[in-house]
């Protein structure tokens, strides 16, 4: 069993933010983090190839911007990251793209101070670990299938594994674990954090459970294509107008110039609502491989080189993303800490500036940070 004062579940840019926030605090707790993942990154995922080292494709979010005035625990957390340049701002255009065709730049919600991952997006989570000085522990590749609250610690274990963890703390830096979704995506019985605490062991924790369970799925299915063509010259998002977005189910294209003069492509596709289920998701990921595949020489028009070379392109198959967005019912920020329970979150899905962007997660994981250095160890 390995033991942690602190265990961060999930390694984007929420759960890396913290564990770094915390350590500029000089909390010197032992702090384990669990990934599903082979890597950092979350939904700022970067794509590699094992026989093209240099090769990267930003295959979940490929940038964000944050709005003025920030608060100065997030300047503090970013200031590193921009002086070593794995936070930069992106100097490639951003065009929009209508129903009909014609195309105006620039477009797409808030591309001002749009700023990027140095040389790939998961970079932005590597450094933010790295400020951590290798005192945590990693577990990548690490499924949660089993919480339980047994006295004052959260223990964890793996689905088909003897793999154990225990901590005297948990944060959530998702919603998956506390969000009814989990039950048909992953075809589980029950909610796991809501069968580790019954209901009534912890009136905070049971309002953060509601609120999750109103929230939606937004779901994403994104093709990637590597493409045999020089794409320094080309816009590096191409937005769709809502009514583009409805016609297509299509939010946006990203063009990624790679070094060895082709370029990496993700079509962030849209869901039909179809319920995702174990048994059902390799259909739909053929499915939608499929059908973006057909809709990009029609998307396209504007650009026959573009048009062209996704033609000859080759796919490296569609990633499935969602995410719980309690769009109507966000998650209050006296709720990040449920102290009876010792069990924290933080997200893009906390209420405040930057609520359902990348610039929520980053917010929100500060604050907490800024919280626990405030708890009686």
């Amino acid at each position: 069993m390995l033991d942690a004062d602190l265990v961060v579940i999930g390694a984007g840019l929420a759960g890396c933010s913290l564990i770094a926030r915390l350590r500029q605090l000089n909390w010197t707790g032992r702090i384990a983090i669990v990934e599903a993942g082979r890597g950092p990154g979350g939904r700022t995922a970067t794509r590699r190839r094992r026989k093209r080292p240099e090769w990267r494709l930003d295959h979940g979010a490929p940038g964000f911007h944050m709005v003025d005035p920030l608060p100065e625990g997030l300047k503090a957390l970013l200031a590193p990251l921009r002086e070593n340049g794995s936070l930069q701002q992106a100097n490639r255009d951003v065009i929009t793209l209508a129903e009909d065709g014609s195309i105006s730049g620039p477009g797409g919600p808030a591309l001002v101070d749009w700023l990027e991952g140095q040389p790939s997006m998961a970079s932005l989570c590597e450094a933010l670990l790295a400020m951590d000085e290798g005192h945590s522990t990693q577990h990548f590749g690490r499924r949660i299938r089993t919480l339980q609250r047994i006295r004052t610690h959260w223990c964890l274990c793996e689905e088909g594994s003897d793999w154990q963890l225990r901590g005297t703390r948990m944060v959530l830096s998702g919603s998956l674990l506390a969000h009814p979704r989990s039950l048909a995506m992953l075809g589980w019985q029950v909610v796991p954090l809501r069968e580790a605490v019954p209901e009534g062991q912890d009136p905070d924790l049971d309002q953060v459970l509601e609120t999750l369970a109103r929230s939606r799925a937004e779901v994403r299915w994104n093709l990637m294509l590597d493409l045999p063509l020089n794409g320094e010259k080309l816009p590096r998002q191409i937005w769709l107008t809502p009514e583009a977005q409805a016609q297509w189910r299509v939010e946006r294209l990203v063009l990624q110039p790679q070094a060895d003069n082709r370029t990496g492509l993700v079509v962030h596709g849209l869901d039909s609502g179809v319920p995702i289920t174990p048994e059902s998701q390799p259909v739909l990921l053929r499915q939608e491989e499929k059908r973006l595949r057909q809709q990009l020489p029609e998307l396209l028009n504007p650009w026959p080189e573009l048009q062209s070379a996704c033609e000859q392109a080759e796919s490296l198959g569609v990633m499935r993303w969602g995410a719980s967005q309690p769009l109507d019912h966000p998650l209050a920020r006296s709720l990040q800490w449920c102290d009876a329970s010792a069990v924290g979150f933080c997200g893009d899905y906390i209420d405040g500036p930057g609520f359902g962007r990348a610039e929520g997660a980053l917010r929100s994981a500060v604050d907490l940070a800024e919280l626990l250095v405030t708890l009686t160890p």
